[in-house]
């Protein structure tokens, strides 16, 4: 029985990892691909673009994923992506997600490389203020963020 639960929740997590981002990234026109950028902010000369992707609005209706949606813990998936001061896309060494919950909970995620940004699945389930602070390493740079966002 223990086996059965150890394979299904590294399953589960293992097709969480795989069809989440290919799930997000198919669409079918140009204009669907690009960011909805929600936050932005500069920080030592470089960009910060933030877009928080809601994966239950994202997923729903879409075949066989319902199990999946029953399954998942993280309700968004949060990008940023990094810009230099002539708006080319810059590559960082590490990034990470502190976010503060309005219940006053700390959710700490490292992001991975992901459609020309960093990428993280969060928890975002209580209506409120939520901060995000940012680390971002480039080279021996680390650039800090800190911004709120609202859930409704």
């Amino acid at each position: 029985m223990k086996k059965q639960l150890l394979y299904l929740v590294i399953s589960t997590f293992i097709s969480t990892i795989i069809f989440i981002p290919a799930t997000m990234a198919a669409s079918c026109c140009a204009s669907e691909m690009a960011p909805k950028i929600d936050q932005k902010s500069e920080v030592d000369g470089y960009q910060f673009e933030y877009e928080f992707i809601d994966m239950m609005k994202k997923m729903k209706g879409m075949p066989n994923m319902d199990h999946q949606m029953d399954q998942m813990t993280a309700t968004h998936h949060l990008m940023l992506f990094i810009k230099n001061a002539k708006g080319e896309a810059v590559a960082a060494d590490m990034v990470g997600f502190l976010i503060t919950g309005p219940d006053g909970k700390d959710q700490k995620v490292m992001t991975m490389v992901m459609g020309g940004g960093y990428g993280a699945d969060i928890k975002l389930s209580e209506p409120g203020k939520y901060t995000v602070k940012t680390k971002a390493v480039i080279g021996d740079q680390k650039l800090i963020d800190e911004f709120t966002y609202t859930v409704k």
